[in-house]
Protein backbone atom coordinates (compact mmCIF):
# COMPACT_ATOMS: atom_id res chain seq x y z
CA UNK A 1 0.00 0.00 0.00
CA UNK A 2 1.29 3.45 -0.90
CA UNK A 3 2.35 5.28 2.29
CA UNK A 4 0.59 8.48 1.23
CA UNK A 5 -2.62 6.58 0.57
CA UNK A 6 -2.60 4.61 3.83
CA UNK A 7 -5.08 5.60 6.49
CA UNK A 8 -3.89 7.00 9.75
CA UNK A 9 -5.22 6.47 13.23
CA UNK A 10 -5.01 8.57 16.37
CA UNK A 11 -3.19 6.91 19.26
CA UNK A 12 -3.76 8.00 22.86
CA UNK A 13 -1.49 6.65 25.58
CA UNK A 14 -0.35 7.82 28.99
CA UNK A 15 3.30 8.41 29.87
CA UNK A 16 5.02 9.85 32.92
CA UNK A 17 4.46 13.60 33.22
CA UNK A 18 8.16 14.58 33.27
CA UNK A 19 8.89 12.33 30.29
CA UNK A 20 6.04 13.81 28.23
CA UNK A 21 7.21 17.33 29.11
CA UNK A 22 10.80 16.65 28.09
CA UNK A 23 9.63 14.96 24.88
CA UNK A 24 7.52 18.02 24.02
CA UNK A 25 10.49 20.35 24.65
CA UNK A 26 12.83 18.30 22.48
CA UNK A 27 10.34 17.93 19.63
CA UNK A 28 9.35 21.59 19.43
CA UNK A 29 9.24 22.38 15.74
CA UNK A 30 9.34 18.71 14.72
CA UNK A 31 6.36 16.77 13.41
CA UNK A 32 5.87 14.06 16.03
CA UNK A 33 3.63 12.17 13.60
CA UNK A 34 6.33 12.15 10.91
CA UNK A 35 9.03 11.22 13.44
CA UNK A 36 7.11 8.32 14.98
CA UNK A 37 5.83 7.00 11.63
CA UNK A 38 9.38 6.89 10.37
CA UNK A 39 11.08 5.54 13.51
CA UNK A 40 8.51 3.31 15.23
CA UNK A 41 8.46 0.50 12.61
CA UNK A 42 12.16 -0.08 13.25
CA UNK A 43 11.55 -0.11 17.01
CA UNK A 44 8.81 -2.71 16.56
CA UNK A 45 11.49 -5.11 15.33
CA UNK A 46 12.99 -5.03 18.84
CA UNK A 47 9.59 -5.64 20.42
CA UNK A 48 9.06 -8.61 18.10
CA UNK A 49 12.23 -10.24 19.47
CA UNK A 50 11.23 -9.97 23.16
CA UNK A 51 9.95 -13.10 24.89
CA UNK A 52 6.26 -12.99 25.76
CA UNK A 53 5.30 -12.12 29.32
CA UNK A 54 3.36 -14.45 31.55
CA UNK A 55 -0.22 -13.55 32.42
CA UNK A 56 0.99 -12.47 35.84
CA UNK A 57 3.66 -10.17 34.38
CA UNK A 58 1.09 -8.65 32.07
CA UNK A 59 -1.20 -7.98 35.04
CA UNK A 60 1.65 -6.35 36.96
CA UNK A 61 2.19 -3.95 34.06
CA UNK A 62 -1.55 -3.25 33.80
CA UNK A 63 -1.75 -2.40 37.52
CA UNK A 64 0.84 0.33 37.35
CA UNK A 65 -0.70 3.57 38.48
CA UNK A 66 -1.88 6.32 36.22
CA UNK A 67 -0.82 8.96 38.78
CA UNK A 68 1.75 11.42 37.50
CA UNK A 69 1.03 10.61 33.87
CA UNK A 70 0.02 12.79 30.99
CA UNK A 71 -2.01 11.97 27.92
CA UNK A 72 0.29 11.43 24.96
CA UNK A 73 -1.41 11.70 21.56
CA UNK A 74 0.04 11.08 18.13
CA UNK A 75 -1.07 9.79 14.76
CA UNK A 76 0.31 6.64 13.18
CA UNK A 77 -0.17 5.00 9.84
CA UNK A 78 -2.84 2.38 10.43
CA UNK A 79 -0.54 -0.50 9.40
CA UNK A 80 2.10 0.56 11.97
CA UNK A 81 -0.55 0.96 14.67
CA UNK A 82 -2.02 -2.47 13.93
CA UNK A 83 1.43 -4.08 13.98
CA UNK A 84 2.22 -2.40 17.30
CA UNK A 85 -1.10 -3.52 18.83
CA UNK A 86 -0.60 -7.06 17.55
CA UNK A 87 2.91 -7.30 19.01
CA UNK A 88 1.80 -5.82 22.34
CA UNK A 89 -0.95 -8.45 22.58
CA UNK A 90 1.44 -11.27 21.61
CA UNK A 91 4.09 -10.12 24.09
CA UNK A 92 1.53 -9.34 26.78
CA UNK A 93 2.81 -5.79 27.15
CA UNK A 94 0.32 -2.94 27.52
CA UNK A 95 0.69 -0.52 24.63
CA UNK A 96 1.13 2.43 27.02
CA UNK A 97 4.09 0.68 28.65
CA UNK A 98 5.73 0.02 25.28
CA UNK A 99 5.18 3.61 24.08
CA UNK A 100 6.49 5.01 27.36
CA UNK A 101 9.59 2.81 27.06
CA UNK A 102 10.19 4.03 23.53
CA UNK A 103 9.63 7.69 24.45
CA UNK A 104 12.02 7.20 27.38
CA UNK A 105 14.67 5.90 24.97
CA UNK A 106 14.14 8.85 22.60
CA UNK A 107 14.40 11.34 25.48
CA UNK A 108 17.12 9.70 27.60
CA UNK A 109 18.98 7.26 25.33
CA UNK A 110 20.49 4.09 26.75
CA UNK A 111 22.68 4.67 29.79
CA UNK A 112 26.30 4.02 28.91
CA UNK A 113 25.42 3.01 25.34
CA UNK A 114 24.07 5.95 23.37
CA UNK A 115 23.16 9.60 23.70
CA UNK A 116 19.49 10.55 23.70
CA UNK A 117 18.35 10.56 20.04
CA UNK A 118 16.02 13.54 20.47
CA UNK A 119 18.77 15.58 22.14
CA UNK A 120 20.95 14.98 19.09
CA UNK A 121 18.14 15.84 16.69
CA UNK A 122 17.25 18.95 18.68
CA UNK A 123 20.89 20.07 18.73
CA UNK A 124 21.24 19.49 14.99
CA UNK A 125 18.04 21.38 14.19
CA UNK A 126 19.09 24.31 16.36
CA UNK A 127 22.54 24.41 14.79
CA UNK A 128 22.78 22.30 11.62
CA UNK A 129 26.49 23.06 11.29
CA UNK A 130 27.29 21.90 14.82
CA UNK A 131 29.27 18.85 13.66
CA UNK A 132 30.88 20.87 10.86
CA UNK A 133 32.06 23.51 13.32
CA UNK A 134 33.39 20.86 15.71
CA UNK A 135 35.44 19.36 12.88
CA UNK A 136 36.71 22.80 11.82
CA UNK A 137 37.80 23.61 15.39
CA UNK A 138 39.36 20.26 16.22
CA UNK A 139 40.94 19.14 12.94
CA UNK A 140 44.43 19.95 11.77
CA UNK A 141 44.97 22.90 9.44
CA UNK A 142 46.83 20.61 7.03
CA UNK A 143 46.80 16.83 6.65
CA UNK A 144 48.68 15.05 9.44
CA UNK A 145 50.41 11.80 8.64
CA UNK A 146 51.09 9.66 11.68
CA UNK A 147 53.47 6.69 11.53
CA UNK A 148 53.20 3.86 14.03
CA UNK A 149 56.67 2.35 14.31
CA UNK A 150 55.44 -0.78 16.10
CA UNK A 151 53.19 -2.09 13.36
CA UNK A 152 54.43 0.23 10.59
CA UNK A 153 50.91 1.53 9.96
CA UNK A 154 50.13 4.98 8.68
CA UNK A 155 47.18 7.08 9.80
CA UNK A 156 46.12 10.26 8.07
CA UNK A 157 44.15 12.91 9.92
CA UNK A 158 42.71 14.98 7.08
CA UNK A 159 42.61 18.74 7.28
CA UNK A 160 39.29 20.53 7.38
CA UNK A 161 39.09 23.90 5.70
CA UNK A 162 38.80 26.84 8.07
CA UNK A 163 37.30 28.90 5.27
CA UNK A 164 33.76 30.17 5.61
CA UNK A 165 31.46 27.65 3.89
CA UNK A 166 29.81 30.48 1.98
CA UNK A 167 33.03 32.04 0.72
CA UNK A 168 32.04 30.93 -2.77
CA UNK A 169 29.26 33.55 -2.70
CA UNK A 170 31.73 36.44 -2.70
CA UNK A 171 32.66 37.19 -6.30
CA UNK A 172 35.54 39.33 -7.45
CA UNK A 173 35.22 41.44 -10.61
CA UNK A 174 37.01 38.93 -12.86
CA UNK A 175 34.74 36.09 -11.73
CA UNK A 176 31.68 38.32 -12.21
CA UNK A 177 32.65 38.90 -15.84
CA UNK A 178 33.15 35.18 -16.48
CA UNK A 179 29.85 34.25 -14.88
CA UNK A 180 27.94 37.00 -16.70
CA UNK A 181 29.21 35.65 -20.03
CA UNK A 182 28.43 32.08 -19.04
CA UNK A 183 24.91 32.92 -17.84
CA UNK A 184 24.11 34.99 -20.91
CA UNK A 185 25.32 32.16 -23.19
CA UNK A 186 23.11 29.70 -21.32
CA UNK A 187 20.12 32.02 -21.73
CA UNK A 188 20.76 32.29 -25.48
CA UNK A 189 20.72 28.48 -25.78
CA UNK A 190 17.25 28.32 -24.30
Amino acid sequence: MDKQMSKQTRITTFVREELAKKFAELTRGISVTALLNRALPEELKYLAEVASNSERAEMVWRRRGQGGTRRFNFTLDRDHAERMDQLCREKRVPRDVFIEGYVDFLVNGEDGICEAPLAKISKMLASPRYEYEEKRRNSPIKDEVLHNLEDESITVNPAVSRENPYSFLHLDEKTCEKLERLFSEELKKK
